[in-house]
């Protein structure tokens, strides 16, 4: 079996359609397409390490100050450029979330407690409370909307977040990275909000809104511009590629496109809600682009994963989310996430599915 750390390791299989990654279904933007093949020839250049039209348009598209926004290779990059910075003694996690936060945690050594989200509850935040259990000094990521649950909590829940941490000297890191995806965005994005708060910042990518995983682009806006000066300094020069650069500076102009792909999810995620819960699988509510579901007959049936991967299928094992653990050996349900793609691609899942009902 492949390394499940994340989806989309497709290299060593012969895999025909990944669901495993939560990429916007339409593919990249063809007027990017368009823009990626005319730069080729500025491709034996340096790319410009401070990105400088790129965060120009970043600041012209959020409405943000240009000193405050930083870009990087994915967000992961980011990530990991943040807390090295950043350097917390201690921190808090949502359990189940994004790994890659407590990767970049430990490798500096920080001391981390998890907030155990609940199945009873739909995986849901309850901001409130979860603002009461911050501790001093701790640092605070919030993936909204939440990987893998695909539910987002309000920009004004949000600040109770933001609240909590300048009052405990602690920082929140806000990860936007699925935000596109999500009807009436401007309600749970806290970009707007911001600006009052130094002691947060917010990713976002290129990688899931216009499906440019490959080229590697995210950035950083951060609550104030001296914190994102001391970010830049942290990376090396050249860390976003001019074909990235590029890409990105297109992929800002592209908003019919975003529009077409939150009405194809907003569709699509609900068909296939309807149909995974037919089959006898507990299908948690989402606002994203992709489903958590629960298979309680795992153990009667064998490994769904390994099931449908041998028919050239791929969706993403979620055993390895601290919350969601598997006891090899022992019986028990099994949780998995599934991107929402075009309809007749998500229709050959199904059928897939069908086959083991």
């Amino acid at each position: 079996m492949m390394d499940k750390l994340h989806g989309g390791d497709i290299y060593e299989e012969k895999i025909l359609l990944d669901f495993s990654v939560n990429v916007n279904p339409l593919g990249i933007p063809k007027g990017v397409c368009q823009v990626l093949k005319a730069s080729v020839e500025y491709w034996n250049r340096y790319p410009d390490p401070k990105c400088r039209e790129l965060i120009r348009r970043l600041a012209g598209h959020h409405r943000v100050k240009e000193e405050r926004i930083v870009c990087g290779n994915g967000a992961a990059d980011l990530i990991y450029r943040l807390v090295f910075h950043k350097r917390p003694r201690r921190a808090l996690l949502l359990a189940p979330t994004f790994s890659e936060y407590e990767r970049a945690l430990r490798a500096v050594g920080c001391r981390i407690r998890y907030w155990n989200l609940t199945e009873d509850r739909d995986y849901r935040v309850d901001a409130r409370h979860l603002a009461g259990f911050l501790q001093e000094g701790e640092m605070l990521f919030l993936c909204n909307p939440n990987n893998p649950t695909g539910l987002a909590v309000p920009a004004e829940q949000v600040e109770l977040l933001a609240e909590a941490c300048k009052k405990k000297q602690g920082f929140l890191v806000l990860d936007e990275c699925f935000c596109d995806f999500l009807d009436r965005q401007e309600e749970y994005s806290f970009i707007e909000r911001l600006g009052a708060y130094p002691e947060a910042a917010i990713l976002r990518a290129f990688t899931k809104s216009y499906a440019m995983a490959g080229l590697r682009l995210g950035y950083l806006i951060c609550g104030e511009g001296r914190l994102a000066e001391q970010i830049r300094q942290t990376g090396q020069p050249w860390s976003v590629s001019v074909p990235a650069q590029e890409a990105g500076a297109a992929a800002l102009g592209e908003r019919e496109y975003l529009e077409q792909a939150r009405r194809l999810v907003a569709k699509e995620r609900e068909r296939m809600k309807k149909e995974l819960a037919g089959l006898g699988f507990r299908v948690f509510p989402s606002q994203a682009n992709y489903l958590l579901f629960k298979d309680a007959k795992e153990t009667r049936y064998g490994n769904l994963w390994e099931n449908l991967r041998r028919q050239g299928l791929l969706i993403r094992d979620c055993s390895n989310f601290r919350g969601l653990e598997t006891v090899l050996g022992f019986p028990g349900a099994h949780y998995y996430r599934a991107g929402i793609r075009k309809q007749d691609e998500n229709e050959r899942l199904i059928r897939a599915l069908r086959q083991r009902a």
